[in-house]
């Protein structure tokens, strides 16, 4: 399987192979490796294969490359081609696009487990999700990477994606993501497009970043939890100490006044 191998030898291997032929395989397999490989080509054949294939598979595969590559690559291709990957790469400074962590994996929802696994070690990066898309590059959903690890090989990544944590709208306001309810379970969102196809992910580091916050961590609701108890109980302890404190400095002032006019 091409994907499995080395990238510099899937890249000096498929060199040889040609653009019609080339397109099709680049466009079956998974975007991380396609991009290695299309870094690693000469940029007249990387350029020729990202007009044959689909426009979705095209856009990951951009999203995905170094900066460098992708200008390059981008000046290589057709004025009109280029201008709409442009567009769909480009956000305003104020919105989640613009913040969007393109290095994030994503995978085919019909790849298993153990095949997951073997791709993200060839990563060799440290994520806490993966994202399930389809054959349109369309966000399927989110496996936790902790969870992904102690699946059955065999399963397919189909039946473990979470579909419940809805992912960020790109155009999206950075002000208007900020509290929404996914950030309590995850620290790490998916980015979406207008259509639904997959961009990349936010942090909420980079996010509260990019809102100028001091703190990369919201504030969260402490209610009924353990932390809640034990911050209202250490509150509690502290004003009390203080209290009681001050009253023993009072009774001492009061004390020392009422010595002085005795003596006097």
């Amino acid at each position: 399987m091409i994907q499995a191998l080395d990238a510099h030898q899937a890249a000096l291997y498929l060199s040889t192979v040609p653009v019609r032929a080339l397109a099709p395989v680049i466009e079956r397999i998974e975007s991380w490796p396609a991009a290695r490989i299309l870094e690693l080509m000469p940029t007249e054949q990387s350029s020729a294969v990202l007009c044959k294939i689909k426009f979705p598979a095209a856009a990951a595969v951009l999203r995905l490359v170094d900066d460098s590559t992708r200008n390059v690559l981008l000046e290589s291709l057709p004025s009109q081609l280029s201008r709409t990957f442009n567009r769909s790469l480009t956000y305003p400074d104020d919105t989640v696009g613009a913040w969007v962590d393109r290095s994030a994996p994503h995978f085919s929802r019909h790849l298993s487990v153990a095949e997951c696994v073997a791709l993200l070690r060839q990563l060799n990066q440290a994520f806490e999700l993966v994202i399930a898309v389809d054959d349109d590059h369309r966000i399927d959903g989110i496996i936790p990477v902790s969870a992904l690890l102690i699946s059955e090989p065999s399963r397919m990544l189909r039946e473990l994606v979470d579909r419940q944590c809805v992912p960020l709208a790109a155009q999206a306001r950075l002000a208007q993501v900020k509290d929404v309810q996914e950030w309590h379970r995850f620290n790490t969102l998916a980015v979406r497009g207008r259509n639904g196809t997959f961009l990349g992910t936010l942090s909420r580091q980079t996010l509260y970043h990019a809102l100028d916050r001091r703190s990369p961590t919201p504030t969260l609701p402490l209610k009924d939890s353990l932390l809640a108890h034990l911050s209202r109980a250490m509150m509690a302890s502290v004003s009390g100490l203080l209290s009681t404190l001050v009253n023993k400095r009072r009774r001492a002032s009061l004390g020392g006044s009422d010595n002085n006019e005795l003596n006097h």
